[in-house]
């Protein structure tokens, strides 16, 4: 990593979701709506420098790329060691 010498860093972040829809029905949905990251770094290094660094920060974190690519998702349920059918009967 690159060594950068900084007083104060403040990270505020909010993460949005929804839901949708009835659990007694079986429609209710849900998911991400949004993310906002405010980073406040006080250091004395050049603009370029933070820049890279903050590109580095991101780019390497796995939950915000998590998010931010569309990745395969593979999920196996199993009920009594059993597994369970892929979907409910409707």
């Amino acid at each position: 990593m690159t060594h950068i010498a900084y007083s104060k860093v403040r990270l505020q972040q909010t993460t949005r979701f929804y839901r949708d829809g009835s659990a007694l029905a079986g429609t209710i949905v849900g998911g991400p709506a949004g993310l906002e990251t405010k980073v406040n770094v006080e250091s004395d290094e050049p603009p370029e420098r933070i820049r890279r660094l903050v590109d580095m920060a991101e780019s390497s974190c796995y939950a915000l790329q998590s998010l931010v690519q569309n990745m395969e998702v593979t999920s196996v349920f199993t009920l009594n060691g059993e597994a369970l059918p892929e979907a409910a009967p409707v």
